[in-house]
């Protein structure tokens, strides 16, 4: 686990939360956003870095790891760029997709949101950990099938 491959799991993490704050402010397929970032940020994002050559799962404990980091940062910035969306669609559009939260995300301080995003920010990187947990178990099952699978033909 080197700090290199860390930072771009943080940055292409960020990236995956604002790109799922956007959706997530759209009315009719906001549900999906939200759904993406609590259960698949991590694996879409660690799949792309296997996928560039840039990280690769060696054990459990690193993908429990990456999947952990990779949740938090995406849900930092995901409830960031939603705040910012919901702010902007009350306040030019007079337009809510959920009146409770904005009235939360309206009327409360810089500190009580920020604490509130972090104390929030621990549930996807539990699932997060999860589901890049199954896809280390998904992805050393399907190396281990193409290797049995492909072993006659080496010579």
């Amino acid at each position: 686990m080197s700090g290199n491959v860390l930072n771009k799991i943080i940055i292409y993490s960020l990236i995956a939360g604002a790109i799922f704050g956007i959706i997530a402010s759209i009315p009719i397929v906001g549900i999906l956003g939200l759904i993406l970032i609590l259960l698949f940020c991590a694996p879409i994002v660690i799949l792309y870095m296997i996928m560039n050559g840039s990280a690769d799962l060696e054990n459990v404990k690193d993908s429990i790891i990456y999947g952990a980091i990779s949740g938090f940062s995406a849900n930092i910035s995901f409830c960031t760029i939603y705040a910012i969306f919901v702010i902007i669609l009350a306040n030019l559009f007079n337009y809510t997709t959920n009146y409770i939260l904005m009235s939360v995300i309206m009327n409360s301080g810089i500190f009580l949101m920020a604490l509130l995003i972090i104390f929030i920010s621990v549930l996807p990187a539990v699932t997060n950990s999860f589901s890049l947990f199954v896809t280390y178990y998904i992805l050393n099952y399907i190396r281990d099938t193409y290797e049995k699978r492909h072993e006659n033909f080496k010579d």
